[in-house]
């Protein structure tokens, strides 16, 4: 597997499906570190590493559908590269999905994709004993 980073530059986050988060994009978490952080990818989802205490408590944030079966995260400044691309960047989807063909997860211009092979995902944040987010979760809900 790729050693997979997720940029949260400005730690604002936009997750959603991949074939249509750069036409719905809207930020969906905010006030999250920010920095580069080491995703580790597994059969069931991502977790995106923010700092190293370990979570004491899980809080569900939001799910989303990915009838795609590919779902996607970025901060909310890599969304300026593709404002150029109208409503629908084709051309953007079918390169990620081309990269995803080959892996389960890859980086494309500061865009983590993930193939999910499911209806939804839900995104999960950690927090560890001073209420401070320490990781960031991607489920995939068959």
């Amino acid at each position: 597997m790729d050693d997979l980073e997720l940029a949260l530059p400005t730690g604002t986050l936009i997750a959603g499906d991949a074939a249509t988060v750069f036409a719905d994009a809207r930020p969906c978490l905010d006030g999250l570190p920010r920095g580069s952080f080491p995703v580790r990818a597994a059969a069931d989802g991502l977790e995106v590493l923010l700092a190293d205490a370990a979570p004491t408590t899980w809080t569900r944030r939001l799910t989303r559908p990915t009838p795609s079966g590919y779902a996607a995260l970025l901060d909310a400044r890599a969304l300026a590269e593709y404002t150029d691309l109208g409503d629908e960047p084709v051309d953007e989807f079918e390169l990620l999905i081309e990269q995803l063909a080959a892996r389960e997860a890859t980086v494309l211009r500061d865009v983590l994709g993930a193939r999910t092979g499911a209806g939804e995902c839900v995104l999960e944040l950690g927090l560890d004993d001073a209420g401070n987010p320490c990781r960031l979760a991607v489920r995939w809900k068959r």
